[in-house]
């Protein structure tokens, strides 16, 4: 429910910041759930540059649209560079750091993990070499490094931390393990956000509950809304500084619903027409069998028992 409280924070329904941030140990937590499950490395690489494609495309995609409606953005939004180039602008251009740190950073490990050496140190210490990142990242959380101040560098470098929490969260196997990366954040959130320890609360607050309930009691109904949520918290993200003011002066609460409900829509829009350009790159790949295994009397594979289409017709 963090993308709830990104929106309505920032219609000023109410006041409860640090979704987005929390919603960075959120994506280093799924980062190695799901992009790692595979033990293969090619696999790995490829399931990150999908994923990086899939954040990267659909918000490149709606900023080009933003340009033309407003003048909120710049072309350096629509490469993704905002963040980059002028990290100490703090206007408009600045809505999309979230995307570009996540970007940055998922192209960092998947770059970092495409590494045989890296790769096998990870195979062989799923939990440490997060841990690990955790202390390379604190380097730049509180400047030990000779970089430039925190507001001249891409947020990326200064959040990355908060994604390998997230990370080494999803390798904790054990209770000493859990109470390591709790302890890590409870002890570095603090301090993040000078004179906001609300904001620092509720970070901490959302990554205990990733770290030690990964299931919460609920109903059907409301795990369903939650899933969807989830799912389109990068489109609600994405779309809500567009959507939100065309309705903020008749009713934020009004103005929090109709941004929830576009951006699900924009996702499920995304989501289909990636299905279908899918589809059609399997189909062109597929090879014509029909009509060669009739000549040649051979079956084609692609029809064949064992191919996952269903007897009797897909």
């Amino acid at each position: 429910m963090a993308i709830v409280c990104v929106v309505g924070s920032h219609i000023r329904l109410f006041e409860l910041r640090g979704g987005a941030h929390l919603l960075l140990a959120v994506a280093g937590y799924n980062f190695a759930r799901f992009l790692l499950a595979s033990p293969e490395r090619r696999v790995r690489t490829r399931r990150t540059a999908r994923s990086i494609a899939r954040i990267a495309v659909p918000t490149m995609a709606w900023t080009a649209f933003a340009l033309l409606v407003d003048d909120d953005y710049d072309l350096s939004n629509l490469l993704l560079l905002h963040n980059a180039l002028w990290p100490e602008v703090m206007g408009t251009g600045i809505h999309l750091w979230f995307v570009e740190a996540l970007v940055y950073i998922l192209v960092a490990v998947m770059a970092l993990l495409a590494l045989a050496p890296v790769h096998r140190l990870e195979r062989r210490f799923p939990y440490g070499l997060p841990v690990a990142l955790i202390g390379l990242g604190l380097l730049t959380r509180y400047e030990l490094v000779e970089l430039p101040d925190r507001a001249q560098i891409t947020d990326a470098v200064t959040v990355f931390w908060l994604f390998a929490l997230g990370w080494a969260a999803a390798r904790s196997r054990t209770v000493p393990h859990r109470l390591l990366v709790t302890l890590a954040a409870l002890s570095t959130v603090p301090g993040f956000f000078p004179g906001e320890p609300r904001r620092e609360l509720f970070v901490m607050a959302g990554f205990v509950l990733l770290v030690w309930f990964s299931v919460l009691p609920s109903t059907h109904r409301l795990n369903q809304l939650a899933g969807l949520l989830a799912g389109s918290s990068l489109a609600i993200y994405l779309t809500h500084w567009q959507v939100y003011p065309l309705f903020d002066g008749l009713s934020k609460h009004l103005a929090l619903v109709v941004s929830l409900v576009f951006g699900i829509g924009y996702a499920a829009g995304v989501s289909r027409l990636a299905h279908r350009v899918s589809a059609m790159r399997t189909a062109r790949r597929r090879p014509a069998c029909p009509g060669r295994a009739k000549r040649s009397g051979h079956a084609c594979p692609a029809l064949s028992p064992g191919s996952g289409i269903p007897a009797g017709g897909a």
